[in-house]
């Protein structure tokens, strides 16, 4: 008599794994953070201790790369713009926003005057004390008043308009005639001479971060010019020039707050000519580590661009100085 068949029994198949998707955008996740948007799987709920560590550690990591994008750029020239195009992005703050950034922080130092008095406190002088001041037959001088600087707080700047008070002197005299165009340039010209070129002068500063916006695109196509050999496109000038200016700004603001100071401002003339002559530096080896070229020909580029950049820096400074005296 044969035995019943013992039956085959298949081992159980493996569990299959759990396919993740993100929170946000719902596609499948194959690690920690999300590809399509780039969120992070973070699916349990988040503890105090949690948040205070998050917020430590994109207060450090932000710090670190601040650090470190400020550094190369005052002592390593054309370094940030090279790691640029290599596609190293990711250690150093964005081009654009740094230039921003730093260039909003020069022009707010730059407009403070030299001369003005933040607040100045002296205190009202009383009836009792002027009838003494008076019998005593000498001016009774006040101890507290909150003096508040105003339009003369631009003072120190007016000397940028000097050129165009000069251009007035000769319109803001005339008598009313036919010519529309010419009654309203007089009557700009009153204007100005009103405040002897106070109001013109803040215009000016007020307006130059704009026309960065207008000159670094004019200068960056006459770069593409002049480095027609090996061609390269226009946004790496762009971005050179960039970080060009925006290491001029960050290098003058400390001088420019120690000018601001009394006592000291007369004394930093020399870190003045010490700056210049390293910004001269900075911008040949930049042009060296960026795009290298032999020495004889960047150093013909460097004077061919010195000249083209004083041509082009003049025609921006009088389109904004008419602009300017226009809004007076």
């Amino acid at each position: 008599m044969s035995s019943p068949p013992v039956p085959v029994v298949s081992p159980p198949e493996p569990p299959q794994p759990l396919t993740l998707v993100c929170a946000n955008c719902h596609a499948d996740l194959s690690g920690e953070y999300c590809a399509a948007c780039g969120q992070r799987h973070e699916p349990h709920i988040h503890t105090v201790a949690h948040f205070a560590g998050e917020a430590f550690e994109s207060i450090s990591h932000a710090d670190s790369r601040l650090w470190r994008t400020l550094g190369y750029l005052l002592t390593r020239p054309g370094y940030l713009t090279r790691e640029f195009f290599s596609g190293h992005r990711v250690s150093y703050l964005p081009p654009f926003r740094l230039y921003l950034v730093i260039s909003v922080l020069f022009f707010l130092v730059a407009g403070v005057p030299k001369d003005a008095e933040i607040v100045r406190i002296q205190a009202e002088t009383t009836p009792a004390a002027e009838a003494t001041g008076e019998a005593a037959g000498k001016q009774a001088e006040p101890m507290f008043k909150i003096d508040v600087p105003g339009k003369d707080a631009v003072k120190g700047t007016s000397d940028v308009s000097e050129g165009v008070r000069d251009f007035c002197d000769q319109f803001k005299d005339e008598p009313t005639s036919d010519n529309e165009a010419r009654n309203n340039l007089r009557d700009r010209c009153r204007t100005i001479a009103s405040d002897n070129g106070r109001e013109l002068a803040a215009n000016i500063v007020h307006n130059l971060p704009r026309a960065m916006f207008l000159f670094l695109p004019l200068f960056a196509f006459i770069m593409k010019l002049m480095y027609w050999r090996p061609k390269r496109y226009y946004v790496e000038h762009l971005l050179f020039l960039i970080h060009n200016h925006a290491f001029v700004f960050l290098l003058l603001v400390p001088l420019v707050l120690l000018g601001r100071v009394p006592y000291v401002g007369d004394y930093v003339g020399w870190l003045w000519f010490a700056a210049i002559v390293y910004m001269v530096w900075y911008v040949y080896r930049g042009m060296r580590n960026y795009y290298q070229q032999r020495r004889a020909l960047t150093l013909a580029k460097y004077f061919t661009l010195g000249f083209s950049y004083t041509i082009t820096t003049f025609v921006v400074l009088l389109l904004t100085t008419i602009y300017s005296a226009m809004m007076a």
